[in-house]
């Protein structure tokens, strides 16, 4: 699977094995090459203002097994690239490959110290599944909400999405719907979640619709 196609879970907080051997000779000088090198072992995150990246770590390839043989742990503690970097090439599971990462026990504390929210609710509303069909998977924060009003066509928005209440998520809407509905970009803005046929549905909440 192509990292573009991923579901955001399943490389949020992952070790993953990306599989890119027209880009190993461009890392020589970040990680120490092994042997037939196919890709690398890095660790997904989701940095703030930046959104998904990924934490390099070593160089690997696979043997004959299809298991993978992981190279030495950068010296570089946080070399990492964007999502726009690596989006089409494919990954996998690093643990389904059979790669030892105790060395790597340290990474996901670490690098939640260093680059991901000092804001708590930032760092719980990633966590959560439920907004996960809405996501943007290079922008975890910006998720897609549903503008409907009697009487128009239901329009998608894009909400960054900063903090939540009860029942409630709220943000600041990127841009306004096509038929305006009285939005402006920039504007603060909150939704809920609906449960519809077993599917969640994020819908801007009607009363700040004129």
């Amino acid at each position: 699977m192509y990292i573009d196609e991923a579901v955001f879970r399943e490389i949020f907080h992952k070790f993953i094995y990306i599989e890119c051997p027209d880009a190993i000779e461009g890392l020589a000088d970040t990680l120490e090459m092994i042997d037939g090198a196919t890709g690398v072992l890095a660790y997904c995150f989701c940095e703030d203002l930046v959104g998904t990246s990924f934490n390099l770590l070593a160089s690997v390839r696979k043997d004959e097994k299809g298991q993978l043989v992981v190279g030495s742990r950068s010296s570089e503690r946080y070399a990492r690239v964007r999502f726009k970097d690596v989006r089409d090439y494919e990954f996998e599971m690093a643990e389904e490959l059979g790669a030892d990462l105790s060395e790597y026990e340290d990474v996901p504390d670490d690098i939640l110290h260093i680059f991901e929210s000092a804001d708590q609710k930032m760092t719980m509303l990633r966590e959560l599944e439920l907004l996960d069909g809405g996501r943007n998977l290079e922008l975890p924060d910006f998720i897609s909400v549903i503008v409907a009003q009697k009487g128009s066509l239901p329009e998608v928005v894009w909400v960054r999405t900063t903090s939540f209440g009860e029942d409630e998520f709220h943000g600041t809407l990127l841009q306004p719907p096509t038929q305006g509905f009285g939005l402006e970009a920039g504007q603060k803005v909150r939704y809920r979640a609906y449960k519809n046929e077993g599917e969640i549905v994020l819908i801007l909440d009607s009363s700040m619709l004129s």
